[in-house]
């Protein structure tokens, strides 16, 4: 499969504007439209109707070639002294932009229509080839390059198609001989590698595997396709230190070869549209200058694209170039008065800056347009949360989750807010039962639950045999400070101090071990109270950090924070 279509695949980091949803491909009058939709008596019987296709994601250039070109082949069908060749022409050139454009519907048909009028013409042949690869079609693929290779068996790229094909039926063989016969190409040697490495992957040769996708990385290290198959093989050959290393970098870019016609289908895309999707696979690289640079590009065509704008700003900032992002943010919101994504980001570059004034109101601002924005509720959430104020920010939390948030982390910062302010334990002990239930994994919530059932001053809450089992089942299962430091405190609440001192007396000797001077103070005072046969001030433990949520991290805002579209 092409990098095209790689391209076309990407799952996407960064949010564009959206555009005016464009009517479909056909010509402006009826009857034109009606000529190639539903064709002429003359030609119903050997050709197939090519229904107009939505052009909504399509720039205003790019659409309108689609539609001049349909216009072009309506009047050649309404023509009684149309030459066929001249027409098949014509039908190869609407099926080459549709392909360009990952309209295959539409593509299949116009090929489909150029090879009837012209059998022995190549090109419409080999793209009808390269669009059934596209879209898996194996077996149709494999049939249109048997057809390809009758009209010029020495196409160059045409053998490797061909093992594309045969390695997408299980053909492996086949497939590999296939390979083989161009592997030794420059142009070609990185695609051959990839299909040949993929092939000694099934067939278990793992160390066949693991050289000839190495060398592919090698060759084309923006290949980012290869990573994952790779890391694959290292693990057949119980090198797994080294593979997780790959195995993480599920990429879609697949290595690219020499194809001419391909190369022709590619600049059939340039426009502002291709350089928007070329920001998106310099983003999937972290190649962030070459994205922003990508995206400027694409603006200068289409400058009033919100989305795109975003996803500029979003790269600039991720090159470094913090002013000119905020800039275009800016640009991007003036623009898109309901576009909350820019906003929002706006918000969060505020709030990194320390501006919690400008942050809030752009928080808010987003809010105004979309009430259960998830970002905006959790970001501002946590804004209030820092400023001290629990009660803003535990009825944010709220409307977070309401929202449909599912992040452990807002919900821990969520039962801190209620907790400063001084929510009843028996609310307090339900929303934990809740939480461990939604996470149970890290027992974050476990943890807290057990250390509230066993200090809780209220009766119907308290129960300390309960918060002992949990703590002993924790530490059972994990025998880390922190559940030996509960464990402590739960046997304390139980009146079993002795034991409660001895567990903390010695993490106080490991954390002085570790020079950890300032927990040494921190847990020798604990001691001492247990020694005394008294339980530690809780009200400490309600200003943990833990339950405070940390600075905003801009940088991770902008590379993660999901969006629809990138343009």
């Amino acid at each position: 499969m092409s990098g095209l279509h790689a391209a076309f695949a990407l799952t996407v980091l960064l949010g564009c504007a959206a555009t005016a949803a464009t009517p479909p491909d056909a010509a402006g009058t009826a009857p034109a439209a009606a000529s190639l939709a539903d064709l002429p008596a003359r030609w119903a019987d050997r050709l197939v109707p090519i229904p107009p296709q939505r052009l909504d994601e399509l720039d205003p250039a790019k659409a309108a070639r689609i539609r001049e070109t349909r216009a072009r082949l309506d009047a050649l069908l309404d023509s009684r002294d149309v030459a066929e060749h001249e027409l098949a022409n014509a039908f190869g050139r609407l099926g080459a932009l549709y392909a360009a454009h990952r309209m295959y519907a539409g593509a299949e048909r116009a090929l489909h229509d150029a090879r009837v009028l012209d059998p022995q013409a190549f090109r419409w042949v080999y793209y009808a080839a390269h669009v059934a690869l596209e879209q898996g079609n194996a077996q149709q693929a494999l049939a249109a390059l048997d057809d390809a290779a009758r009209l010029d068996p020495e196409y160059p790229a045409l053998a490797l198609r061909r093992g594309e094909a045969l390695l997408g039926l299980n053909r492996l063989d086949e497939a590999r001989t296939a390979y083989r016969q161009v592997e030794a190409q420059a142009g070609l040697r990185a695609a051959a590698l990839y299909g040949l490495g993929q092939i000694d992957l099934l067939q278990r040769d793992w160390q066949g595997a693991a050289d000839k996708l190495g060398e592919v990385l090698a060759l084309q290290p923006q290949a980012d396709a290869v990573n994952y198959p790779y890391g694959k093989a290292l693990v057949g050959l119980g090198r797994r230190d080294a593979a997780r290393e790959y195995l993480v970098l599920r990429g879609e870019v697949k290595p690219d070869y020499d194809d001419p016609l391909i190369a022709e289908l590619r600049s059939l895309q340039a426009g502002a549209r291709y350089r928007f999707e070329q920001g998106v696979i310099a983003v999937r690289r972290r190649d962030f200058v070459t994205a922003a640079d990508d995206f400027g590009a694409g603006l200068a065509d289409e400058p009033d694209n919100v989305r795109a704008r975003t996803s500029y700003a979003r790269a600039l900032w991720l090159a470094g170039r913090h002013t000119a992002a905020e800039q275009a943010l800016r640009r991007a919101v003036a623009d898109g008065p309901t576009a909350t994504l820019p906003r929002f980001l706006l918000a969060v570059v505020n709030d990194h800056a320390g501006d919690t004034e400008a942050a809030a109101a752009g928080y808010r601002g987003v809010l105004e347009i979309d009430p259960g924005h998830q970002g905006a509720l959790s970001y501002l959430a946590d804004l209030e949360w820092r400023r001290g104020d629990a009660a803003a920010a535990a009825v944010l939390y709220q409307d977070a989750i309401n929202a449909g948030m599912r992040e452990a982390r807002l919900y821990l910062h969520f039962w801190g807010a209620l907790r400063a302010l001084g929510t009843d334990d028996g609310v307090l002990r339900g929303r934990l039962e809740t939480f461990d239930r939604e996470f149970p994994e890290p027992p974050v919530f476990r943890y807290l639950l057990a250390r509230l059932l066993a200090t809780s001053t209220t009766p119907a809450v308290a129960d300390r045999s309960r918060a002992l089992a949990i703590a002993r089942a924790l530490q059972v299962a994990d025998p880390a400070p922190q559940y030996s430091e509960l464990l402590a405190l739960c046997l304390a609440a139980s009146g079993d101090f002795g034991t409660a001192r001895q567990i903390q007396q010695d993490l106080v000797e490991l954390a002085g071990m570790r020079g950890a001077w300032l927990q040494v103070a921190a847990l020798q005072s604990v001691a001492d109270a247990y020694r005394d046969g008294q339980l530690p001030d809780m009200q400490q433990a309600a200003h943990d950090p833990l339950f405070m949520p940390p600075p905003v991290d801009a940088d991770a805002a902008l590379l993660n924070y999901p969006a629809g579209r990138p343009y």
